[in-house]
């Protein structure tokens, strides 16, 4: 399993509430999908306008792995 020691996840402001929790599901959904010789540092950015916080974990998932070469 990826250990992933720091992450930065910017939500919109509609979810700003909800921060931890969705934050929390988008980075178990991206340490999921990295490969094994991930780079350290990775940025990903997804458009997430009217997407729910499962929507937004998906594509993040799906944008790493594309990113990453990565199960996807």
């Amino acid at each position: 399993m990826t250990r992933i020691r720091r992450m930065t996840v910017t939500l919109p402001p509609r979810l700003r509430h909800l921060a931890e929790h969705e934050a929390r599901r988008i980075a178990h959904e991206a340490a999921a999908r990295l490969g094994d010789d991930a780079p350290c540092r990775l940025s990903v950015t997804v458009e997430g306008r009217g997407t729910s916080g499962f929507g937004l974990a998906a594509a993040v998932g799906r944008s790493v792995a594309t990113s990453t070469k990565g199960r996807g």
